[in-house]
């Protein structure tokens, strides 16, 4: 099998051995779904369920309250911070649906 240049799993092991390390010290954080791509090899996405999800991890990665941006569309709401983890980017986000009606029972 040829190697592309530049696209070998070994360019993603920063990033994953930091995200490894950040597991290991805060293993009660929740859980998320979490991405790396040899497109962008020191760069890490995690996708959180809950807003209280994204701030526990903001918390853990002490990102300061004015780094979370906020962006909503008609449908979806999303939280999101960039910061660093050791020499690599992590991207944490929450996409949400806001309740817009009140509900009667």
């Amino acid at each position: 099998m040829n190697e592309i240049e530049g696209h070998a799993l070994g360019t993603q092991a920063a990033v994953l051995a930091a995200l490894a390390r950040f597991a290991h010290t805060h293993p009660a954080l929740p859980g998320g779904y979490l991405t790396t791509s040899s497109f962008t090899p020191t760069e890490a996405r995690v996708l959180l369920d809950t807003a209280a999800d994204l701030e526990a991890w903001r918390e853990a990665l002490h990102v300061d309250t004015d780094e979370v941006t906020l962006s909503a569309t008609n449908q979806r709401t999303k939280l999101e911070f960039v910061t660093r983890l050791g020499r690599s980017t992590v991207v944490v986000f929450a996409v949400f649906s806001l309740a817009t009606q009140a509900v009667t029972a």
